[in-house]
């Protein structure tokens, strides 16, 4: 018997589509596939509007279609891609399996101390494939040296989708020459209404990836000035496991988690995001800071 055949695919539309919105995006394409009674209704605007978030941002003009086909061609377009807001300092995409709003904030959108003054840090254009490939900021920060780092973002909770546990990671990378960014270690920190959630240290001269065997293995980065410094021992840098390393990115550039922390149903506070290091005394150089990104985390 053809799928077309079956009890369930002979019941109406709407009772259809309302059992497929109360699942999710990745299992209303599933039920698409099953029948074209099933396509008619996991496709419906009734479906998609209960994937997208009801309070959208206002997004940058310009930036979206001005007449999406349908519900679920808005929900594609921006799980697709990220969609600026007015200002093009912060964006925001769905994600493309729970339809929860995840931002990135771009370096000039956060507080990075010193960051104007151009003995210390220089705002550079990035390349045109750069750009295509985030759709997105077009410059980045690069650190020329400082004896301390602060980088500070923030977000306002009710902007993010309620009831869900976010992520935020810094997205950067090295310069091609760099220096002490290996240790001491930065301090990273997230805090909800003024009171910490998570605290941690991160290394960004350092790396984690999955070795063929799927062990994940540890490295730290060598600028070439070290093979001119005999007295640095990068093997001597305790890595453990309570430190945090950066992951390459498929888009070439670099992330490090820097907390986590849950955004409840009805939390109205000041999410503030920072990376520091404040104690080394070490001057240091070579970061270039694309931004915050903050996203959930199944």
């Amino acid at each position: 018997m053809e799928a077309d055949g079956n009890e369930i695919s002979r019941l109406p539309e709407e009772l259809l589509a309302s059992i497929i919105s109360r699942t999710s995006p990745p299992d209303a394409g599933r039920c698409a596939a099953v029948s074209r009674s099933f396509l008619a209704a996991a496709d419906s605007d009734a479906v998609w509007s209960c994937f997208l978030p009801r309070d959208l941002p206002r997004f940058a003009e310009g930036v979206l279609p001005h007449a999406p086909p349908s519900k679920k061609g808005l929900f594609r377009c921006l799980s697709d891609q990220p969609a600026l807001l007015p200002g093009k300092l912060v964006s925001m995409r769905l994600d493309r399996a729970t339809g929860t709003k995840c931002y990135m904030l771009s370096a000039r959108s956060l507080h990075i101390s010193w960051g104007e003054t151009i003995d210390y840090w220089e705002w550079i254009k990035l390349r045109s494939d750069e750009i295509q490939a985030n759709n997105s900021f077009r410059e980045a920060a690069q650190l020329q040296g400082v004896w301390w780092l602060l980088i500070r973002g923030e977000i306002h909770s009710t902007m993010l989708s309620p009831n869900s546990k976010y992520a935020a990671y810094m997205v950067f990378k090295l310069a091609d020459e760099f220096i002490k960014l290996d240790f001491p270690f930065q301090e990273a920190s997230i805090t909800v209404g003024g009171n910490d959630d998570s605290t941690r240290q991160v290394c960004l001269q350092a790396y984690m990836e999955d070795g063929d065997d799927g062990v994940p293995r540890k490295h730290i980065l060598r600028c070439s000035w070290e093979d001119y410094m005999p007295h640095t021992s990068c093997d001597a840098i305790p890595l453990t496991d309570d430190v945090m390393l950066p992951r390459k990115r498929v888009d070439g550039w670099m992330e490090v988690e820097l907390g986590e922390f849950y955004n409840g149903e009805s939390c109205d506070s000041d999410v503030s995001v920072c990376l520091k290091e404040t104690e080394g005394g070490v001057w240091k150089t070579g970061l270039i800071v694309w931004g915050i990104e903050i996203r959930t985390k199944q």
